[in-house]
């Protein structure tokens, strides 16, 4: 049996941008920021308990924080961890359902 905290531990939020819109239209993938000690296995059962999707397959990307600078103090940006969930045929997510 599955927790809920694992669930939410795994799946931080929806990633929004000009390429993740046209991925969704396009290809039927949805992006995620994941957990960074998250699998592919582990999004993959997240996804089918949360939102009851069928995924094909699950590619990962880190994507490493950038550091900046504002007058003598330097700060750095979170890492953080991409997924791009490719979902089966006749599956998709409906913000509106939610």
């Amino acid at each position: 049996m599955i927790k809920k905290n694992f669930l939410f531990k795994t799946i931080n939020s929806l990633h929004i941008s000009e390429k993740s819109n046209q991925c969704q239209e396009k290809n039927n993938v949805i992006v995620l920021k994941v957990n960074k000690n998250s699998t592919k296995k582990e999004i993959k059962i997240a996804v089918f308990k949360m939102f009851n999707l069928l995924v094909k397959k699950v590619n990962l990307v880190n994507i490493k924080g950038k550091s900046k600078k504002k007058g003598k103090n330097i700060t750095k940006k979170k890492t953080i961890k991409k997924a791009y969930i490719f979902l089966k045929k006749n599956q998709n997510l409906d913000f509106l359902k939610l």
